[in-house]
């Protein structure tokens, strides 16, 4: 691991019974899914340029593979046969029911791979009308349909980890042993397993199959980095996020976080340029008009602001005793955000101090300084927030001129 990983992991994610279970591949691709799990979040509609400026972040950021569904609309299908024809980095990978018309909509749009899916809960079946049969029947159909057409072809089975483990062993096995698969995909449909649990049926998984495994964790009970990263520990090769952690009901394993996390926690670096994630972030927080919550991990908009004076204090005393985080290792700058200090309620005089001091005020006597905190605590308290620069340097000056 790098200089900036061990600065801000723990030495307890180090340790040997901690990684010696591990079965870690040896890369660890992202596949994207924003422009279509991510366009199931009530109210996004992302148009077409929604679409090319997207993928484009994504690809720029160094996401290995894009997932856009070309059989949903025909500006669907036009966005996907674009964004295939501008040699971006990143692979363009078409989303398919087990039905050739998506298959071949697809091919149309230029895809040269797909993920394609099918139902495999036996509820799910019952519901659908479809017997195991009817099912397996239909994948391994399409599935040779898709290869005689020359697509890569990872099968996708929904709601397998709400099935009982016997029948998802003899749905997946049926389907890799007589259809056209190249790779499986295991979805968390509804966000339901403990990443210990996720963990365990990878590796099962890996026990009835060798091809490429793929993840697509979803987030219902905030699960979704976590069980990510359970499913790399245990193999997979291939991890399906979400830009701010977009995606049907309460979304997918977010890619701010699981970019992050490989190469901090496991230490696999996935070639993400990191310090373009927070960028990637604003853009889809712009377009899909859903606003990420103020404390959202990595891309909220106070998750870098400290308020605390306790805390203020504590890492200006680490910064004069050099022994803090090096600014270009610390955790905002690397994905290209700056830490803050707010001024409110909470705060101490070495905030005032550290605060006077970014805005590029000389820090007056402490006398002073304490007046100062008295005003910012009274006004704080009274508007229910912390004070913006302009209320905090209106403070400054009515205390000094008095």
């Amino acid at each position: 691991m790098g200089n900036w990983e061990e600065i801000n992991t723990s030495p307890l994610n180090l340790m040997e019974e901690v990684r010696r279970e591990m079965h870690l591949p040896q890369k660890v691709y992202l596949h994207d899914t924003t422009l279509r799990d991510g366009e199931q979040f009530p109210g996004v509609e992302f148009t077409k340029e929604d679409k090319i400026r997207i993928g484009r972040a994504l690809s720029e950021c160094g996401v290995h593979r894009i997932e856009i569904m070309p059989a949903v609309s025909r500006e669907d299908q036009e966005a996907t046969a674009e964004l295939n024809s501008m040699g971006l980095a990143a692979e363009i990978v078409g989303f398919c029911r087990s039905v050739k018309d998506d298959v071949q909509k697809a091919v149309d749009a230029g895809c040269k791979s797909i993920e394609m899916e099918i139902m495999a809960f036996p509820r799910g079946l019952q519901a659908l009308g479809w017997s195991f049969e009817d099912a397996t029947g239909k994948m391994i159909d399409v599935s040779h349909f898709a290869k005689s057409k020359g697509l890569r072809v990872t099968v996708f089975f929904v709601c397998v980890l709400q099935a009982p483990l016997d029948f998802s062993r003899k749905f997946i096995q049926k389907v890799l042993a007589a259809g056209a698969a190249d790779a499986v995909c295991i979805p968390d449909t509804f966000g339901t397993c403990m990443p210990h649990a996720f963990y365990h049926y990878v590796r099962k998984l890996r026990e009835w199959t060798d091809k490429p495994i793929e993840i697509h964790p979803h987030n219902m009970y905030s699960l979704g980095a976590a069980d990510a990263l359970a499913g790399v520990m245990a193999g997979a090769e291939v991890v399906h996020v979400c830009v701010n952690g977009l995606g049907e009901g309460a979304g997918n394993a977010p890619i701010e976080a699981v970019a992050l996390d490989l190469p901090l926690m496991l230490g696999i670096d996935t070639g993400v340029r990191l310090e373009k994630i927070y960028e990637l972030c604003k853009l889809v927080e712009e377009l899909s008009r859903v606003p990420l919550q103020a404390n959202w991990p990595l891309a909220g908009e106070k998750v870098f602001t400290t308020e605390s004076g306790i805390s203020v204090d504590f890492f200006t005393k680490m910064a004069k005793a050099g022994v803090s985080v090096p600014l270009a290792q610390d955790i905002p700058t690397v994905i290209g955000r700056k830490r803050q200090v707010a001024v409110g309620k909470m705060s101490g005089r070495t905030s005032i101090e550290v605060k006077m001091t970014q805005l590029g005020m000389p820090v007056p006597a402490e006398d002073q300084v304490k007046e100062i905190l008295e005003r910012v605590k009274n006004r704080s308290i009274k508007i229910h927030d912390a004070l913006s620069d302009e209320e905090f340097k209106k403070i400054v000056s009515q205390v000094i001129r008095s």
